[in-house]
């Protein structure tokens, strides 16, 4: 690709069960990436909002997003229009699909065009299904002439390339489903004024891949991790092995299914669930001596209340046990139970908590338990809060436009989907559609020097 002599510009959204997060970010001509910004927002309790993945009220999802991107739009002063964001769904799965390139019998070397040209032959392949949607095509193996490229197949020279992509795929109609939130979003770049920007999607990037972008390193995907995002109703599961993406699910339980714990244990809004959890959940039920109170100050003339610090423990603890053993489960069943050298990476809200790492230590022992922290690939930061593991898909989602998803790709092969309008009438015309194939076709990025 030709050198870029001007800043690239990313924008990520989460749109979480809980919250909206937005993160901006720019590479710069010297390959630097930098945050410029992030904003969130919590959804108008009064309404539902999102849940496991899918909008229950558009409306209230739509304002979270509207507000989050006027304040990034008026913190970066950029004109937003354009936007990655994350997709999860329980319906989520992988598919190991073999992809062959040739020269007619003669030997080539590997560039950037012939790896190019894998992944666009690939995606051809997949969009003949039309009852499913494939979000990304991960590598997992290269081979030349039959025989493993170790790592980078760029270099290598052969008759015969050849790649053995998992393509995450999911229900097309989940994901129309997703995409219409964003058919009616637009937002005020200044308060007050009548002009307004509407906002189209650009890439769709799934949890388990941003979550990856953003908070591990090459150095984990070869030795072996498993990447874990507990969130408020979704916990996805990633594994990373030899450089590829060889494992990935989504279980439809989070930290919500602990607040309700909580809250039906001991008769409290889910607001003093959160609250009893946070408070309560820092260290083991048997570390906590049976005399430790918590107390919840009443309102509306109601009297304080007060709770058994280790009660509420055991509650928390027995709901983590039970989303570890499922994962535990989960990893067994991939095959990879014992390849994980560099152990398991937690990210999601709750997972700075001091019970959740210890759950974890205990039903995986003796891997190493660390906690993510999405700005391990940012090189210049001054928001230091965006390190909480709960910001790691906000991040590698707004990453995913600026830093390839496997290190072995060029930039943008692994991600087939891109929204670069809203998915209304324009974008179902088959000239519309035509019209990106041929853009994308790796002729046409060769003659121009890409």
């Amino acid at each position: 690709m030709k050198d870029n002599k001007e800043p690239t510009y990313s924008v990520g959204l989460d749109i979480g069960n809980s919250k909206v997060c937005a993160v901006a970010g720019k590479l710069d001509p010297g390959g630097k990436i930098t945050i410029l910004d992030y904003a969130e927002t919590v959804y108008d309790a009064d309404y539902e909002a999102m849940s496991k993945g899918a909008a229950k009220n558009k409306g209230n999802v739509t304002d979270a997003i509207e507000r989050v991107l006027q304040e990034l739009s008026q913190k970066t002063n950029l004109e937003i229009v354009l936007t990655n964001t994350n997709f999860s769904s329980e319906k989520i799965s992988l598919k190991s699909i073999k992809q062959d390139l040739t020269n007619d019998g003669n030997k080539f070397v590997v560039k950037n065009y012939e790896l190019d040209e894998l992944s666009q032959n690939l995606k051809k392949q997949l969009k003949r299904d039309n009852s499913k949607e494939t979000l990304h095509v991960m590598p997992t193996d290269f081979f030349i002439d039959e025989s493993k490229v170790g790592k980078y197949p760029k270099g290598a020279t052969g008759n015969k390339l050849t790649c053995i992509f998992n393509a995450i795929n999911v229900d097309k109609g989940k994901v129309e489903e997703h995409m219409q939130t964003f058919d009616a979003v637009s937002y005020e770049m200044v308060e007050g004024s009548k002009e307004t920007l509407n906002v189209h999607i650009d890439q769709l990037v799934y949890n388990g891949v941003a979550d990856a972008l953003s908070s591990i390193t090459i150095e984990d995907k070869q030795a072996g991790i498993l990447l874990v995002n507990i969130g408020s109703q979704l916990t996805e599961i990633t594994i990373y092995k030899d450089f590829g993406l060889r494992y990935s699910r989504v279980i439809g339980i989070g930290s919500e299914a602990i607040i309700k714990d909580i809250s039906q244990a001991f008769n409290v809004t889910e607001a003093q669930a959160e609250r009893l959890m946070r408070a309560s959940g820092e260290k083991r039920s048997k570390d906590i001596e049976i005399n430790e109170v918590l107390e919840i100050e009443g309102k509306n003339g109601l009297p304080t209340r007060q709770f058994l610090q280790k009660a509420v423990a055991i509650v928390i603890e027995s709901r983590l046990k039970e989303i570890a053993a499922l994962i535990a489960s989960d990893v067994i069943e991939s095959g990879y139970a014992r390849l994980l050298a560099n152990g398991i990476m937690l990210a999601g809200g709750i997972a700075r908590l001091g019970l959740t790492k210890m759950t974890f230590q205990k039903t995986f022992s003796p891997l190493a338990i660390r906690i993510a922290d999405g700005t391990v690939n940012i090189d210049i930061n001054t928001k230091l809060e965006l390190a909480h593991p709960k910001y790691t898909t906000a991040i590698g989602t707004m990453l995913a436009s600026i830093k390839p998803a496997d290190e072995r790709m060029p930039l943008g092969q692994t991600a087939p989907v891109k929204r670069r309008m809203s998915l209304g009438f324009f974008s179902s015309l088959p000239l519309v559609n035509k019209l990106r194939d041929i853009f994308d076709d790796p002729e046409l990025k060769r003659a121009y020097g890409e």
